[in-house]
């Protein structure tokens, strides 16, 4: 999120990042996001996570599989299906640069990183100017290289990383097909925000799709269109990439159910993909702007068994939150 009483900063960050590059139709913008409802101080729609955040800390990682829980035999052609649980983080880590950032990521980037180990998945926005901070602690064998590489000379890229215990294949990137805003209406143009792709490998066999994704942040009417449009994209980009796949789609998607303008835009990606909101599916009655939304394939089966928002994502000496997002955390049964 960027404060709007410092766009002077903003202004010169441009001219220091090289990230005025005008908007176009194959341009998109990584801004930050302006819903202050996702703020701890904001957020008095929250469920009790004290009474479900899952004790994570004890989960064994199947040796076989990288995932928590219990994971079943392997098997050969003819053999049992094997299973197990994965654990799943969605975080918006508010990584603009100091001073444009409405959070503190130089202070708060550094415990964000060693919190990350708990979860086997973890699918980053906003990762955009401390990436090496945040890979500080970061334990987890599979992780994707930032875009572009270094944000201070080639401008700021889509700040959607990935960090994973299980191997996942080549990472694709794709920008939303507009955006709107340089130093207005959320001021999503200062980036390039879209979302990313990469198959990811659970067990022999057992492959799942993931999906990162930001969505245009603005309340202007532009951004409403944009967002409407690129709902209606990123479930054909699915289609083409992934029919009859398990799924899981998950990031910042600046939609909130309870919103009347977003109610078309989330009907456009959740049918569109035949995707399951794990909060909605499991009743957590907290409506948020990021989800976690999970489908199941042909020969993969994905199912909700919890969703909460994590409680440890604060400040060590304040108590205040890392970001002025907070994360949400699912755990997901898998089979195949």
């Amino acid at each position: 999120m960027i404060d709007s009483s410092k766009l002077d900063v903003v202004v010169a960050a441009i001219v220091l990042l090289a990230a005025t590059t005008a908007c176009s139709s194959s341009d998109d913008g990584a801004a930050a996001d302006t819903d202050a409802t996702d703020t701890s101080a904001t957020d008095t729609n929250a469920t009790d996570t004290s009474a479900t955040t899952p004790d994570i800390s004890s989960s064994d990682a199947g040796e076989d599989t990288g995932s928590s829980g219990e994971a079943a035999d392997s098997s050969t052609d003819g053999g049992p299906p094997v299973s197990g649980e994965l654990l799943v983080l969605s975080y918006n880590i508010a990584g603009l640069p100091q001073g444009i950032s409405s959070s503190d990521p130089e202070r708060y980037i550094p415990q964000i990183s060693p919190l990350l180990n708990a979860y086997e998945l973890v699918l980053a926005q906003e990762d955009f100017w401390y990436h090496d901070v945040l890979l500080t602690d970061i334990e987890h064998p599979n992780l994707s290289d930032p875009s572009p590489a270094n944000p201070a000379e080639m401008g700021i890229g889509d700040g959607l990383n990935r960090f994973s215990q299980t191997p996942f294949g080549e990472l694709e990137r794709q920008q939303w097909y507009a955006c709107h805003g340089m130093l207005d209406c959320a001021s999503d143009c200062l980036g390039r925000k879209g979302w990313s792709f990469a198959r990811h490998t659970l067990a022999d066999g057992v492959e799942v799709d993931v999906y990162n994704l930001h969505m245009e942040a603005g309340g202007c009417p532009e951004d409403i269109e944009i967002r409407t449009q690129a709902t209606l994209n990123l479930a054909a980009a699915i289609a083409e990439r992934s029919d009859g796949r398990a799924l899981v789609v998950a990031g910042d998607f600046n939609l909130r159910a309870t919103d009347p303008e977003d109610v078309t835009p989330l009907e456009n990606i959740i049918n569109g993909a035949g995707l399951t909101d794990v909060c909605d599916a499991l009743d957590c009655g907290d409506e948020r702007i990021d989800h976690i939304m999970v489908r199941s394939g042909t020969s993969v089966t994905l199912d909700p068994l919890m969703w909460w928002v994590p409680e440890e994502f604060v400040d060590a000496r304040t108590g205040d939150p890392l970001s002025d997002h907070l994360p949400v955390a699912a755990r997901l049964s898998w089979s195949g």
